[in-house]
């Protein structure tokens, strides 16, 4: 229970948001553009069939950058429950949003929401490789350094965000181990 005390604990909407500015700063996108991405993979990935979320959407001859303004700031609202709390986003929004995120940013959303709860999360196992030796070996050894690295960096009192991020870092490198097995079982069962 001490621990508890210790470490602030984000909400879910919290933790989504952070994740969307991280994506923000690191595309250095403007928010209205990072809105414009999470619609439109929305929509080209059918998911206004399954979650029903009903954003504007752009009309030949319309007005691009009031639609784009528009849903910006409908998905802000939604991802704010530090000035207001109504408003807030729906629960059937949290799944969408994490299967637009970039990969690596919806591994750290999942760890950093269920870690406390004591639920593990961690990258599935692909069920066939089909890259190329080169780019598996490349992967490996990015995916391996920055885990390392950020494991390394850890101190005996580092905050739950650096913890949460070595987390992630370190579940990317075992993926990457385990594309590299199913490759290596992949040619052994095809006689070399």
């Amino acid at each position: 229970m001490n621990g508890m005390r210790n470490r602030p604990h984000k909400t879910m909407i919290g933790v989504l948001r952070d994740a969307v500015h991280t994506w923000r700063q690191r595309e250095r996108w403007s928010m209205e553009v990072v809105a414009n991405e999470i619609v439109q993979r929305y929509y080209q990935q059918g998911l206004d069939v399954v979650w029903l979320v009903d954003f504007h959407r752009h009309e030949p001859g319309g007005d691009v950058v009031r639609v784009m303004k528009t849903n910006c700031e409908r998905i802000t609202r939604w991802l704010d429950d530090q000035t207001k709390d109504t408003n807030l986003m729906s629960a059937n929004f949290v799944p969408m949003l994490l299967q637009v995120m970039p990969p690596d940013l919806r591994l750290q959303v999942l760890v950093e929401a269920f870690t406390p709860l004591g639920i593990d999360v961690s990258l599935r196992m692909a069920d066939e490789v089909t890259d190329s030796h080169a780019a598996l070996m490349s992967a490996l050894a990015k995916e391996s350094g920055e885990g390392m690295a950020a494991f390394a960096l850890l101190a005996d009192r580092c905050t739950h965000d650096e913890l949460t991020r070595a987390l992630v870092e370190i579940e990317e490198g075992a993926a990457a181990h385990q594309d590299a097995a199913v490759f290596i079982r992949q040619r052994l069962g095809r006689g070399g």
